[in-house]
């Protein structure tokens, strides 16, 4: 005999039916939105569309007497239709006609409005705002900006971040300062994740090396993953001698590896014995591989040897990283060609160097007929 039912087949159907109108509510719901969505935006058009000229007359840096300017300023938009409209126009442009919408935002009190939207108790309206901000591109504005990079939300203080950057070297010292100190994890909340970071310093410039030197020794074992990672795209000589520290011993195995490719961007000839040393078979894998590309960065006949050295190691990823180095500089193309014409080569040795001299001829269009 089969167990009796607990769920009779007409609460099943009441329940089917419930759930059929709420996904038609919700459908209902969703197409309601996009149609009023579509509906304000085509109301704002309509708004805007008498001061469109003087706006793109404006962006295009064709207002020279400040008429479109000082209409633009005396408009009256209660919606803030009209400074959202600028703000978007602003990051499309950049040089003068940037200055001339930034000056017609202040001419409106769009930047007071600005600053104080970033205390709004919205983390949408905060991070909005602080975006608005770094588009101005204001050195006085950058006090603002680094309360940002304390506020409550993770999101705000990764716009704030950008925000910065977006400033440039105008932001000073103690704004790259304070970037690297926001990757820090504090009070169990994660800090500005360390690629927004990097590309902020970076966009620096050579404002952010102190505080980049400072952070290659910080405790934070991310501080130093940015502070190198940065070091090598500034191009930072200054702090050689600290990445190839950090490269021979730091204890986390992405900052080596960080370091190590900092020391290939960098393209110094004397980093070469560390970097040879850091291909030796009792370092870990990823980090043989990364001193690997970066001997091919330094394109040094020394450099040439070690490479051509490991295209015979056990690890194949290896020995592949190494013949691509290889093929990257003069030196190392002419060890490749050695190697693919030595008839006393081992087999398998010249058979890798012809198909990498191969590959790169096909990367550089260069087929023989």
């Amino acid at each position: 005999m089969t167990a009796p039912s607990i769920i009779s087949s007409g609460l099943l159907h009441v329940v089917a039916v419930v759930v059929l109108c709420l996904c038609l509510l919700l459908a209902a719901v969703v197409v309601f939105s996009k149609l009023l969505i579509a509906r304000r935006q085509a109301a704002t058009r309509t708004r805007l569309a008498p001061l469109r000229p003087d706006l793109l007359e404006v962006a295009a840096g064709e207002d020279a007497d400040g008429a479109a300017r000082a209409r633009l300023i005396a408009h009256q938009d209660h919606r803030g239709e009209l400074d959202r409209a600028l703000v978007s126009v602003l990051t499309k442009v950049r040089g003068a006609p940037a200055e001339a919408l930034v000056e017609v935002l202040r001419g409106r009190d769009a930047v007071g409005r600005t600053v104080r939207a970033t205390r709004s108790m919205s983390s949408v309206h905060r991070a909005r705002a602080f975006r608005t901000l770094g588009l101005l591109r204001d050195a006085d504005l950058v006090p603002d900006l680094l309360r940002g990079l304390h506020d409550r939300s993770p999101e705000v203080r990764l716009v704030a971040a950008r925000a910065i950057g977006a400033v440039g070297p105008p932001a000073g010292e103690r704004a790259a300062r304070a970037v690297l100190r926001a990757v820090r994890t504090q009070h169990a909340q994660p800090g500005v994740a360390a690629g927004t970071a990097t590309e902020a310093l970076v966009r620096l410039g050579v404002v952010s090396q102190p505080a980049v030197r400072e952070g290659i020794t910080d405790d934070d074992s991310g501080v130093r993953l940015v502070a190198a990672t940065v070091a090598g795209r500034g191009l930072f000589s200054a702090c050689a001698a600290q990445l190839a520290d950090l490269a021979r011993s730091d204890p986390d195995q992405l900052v080596r590896i960080a370091a190590t490719q900092a020391l290939g961007e960098l393209g110094r000839p004397a980093d070469g014995p560390v970097l040879t040393a850091l291909t030796g078979a009792v370092e870990p894998v990823a980090v043989r591989r990364a001193a690997a590309t970066a001997l091919g960065r330094l394109g040094t006949e020394d450099a040439a040897v070690t490479l051509a050295g490991l295209r015979g190691d056990a690890d194949r990823g290896l020995a592949g990283v190494a013949a691509t180095a290889l093929g990257e500089s003069a030196p190392g193309q002419a060890a490749l060609d050695r190697v693919a014409a030595d008839p006393a080569g081992s087999a398998p040795a010249v058979r890798a160097a012809r198909a990498t001299l191969e590959v790169l001829r096909l990367r550089s269009g260069k087929v023989d007929q």
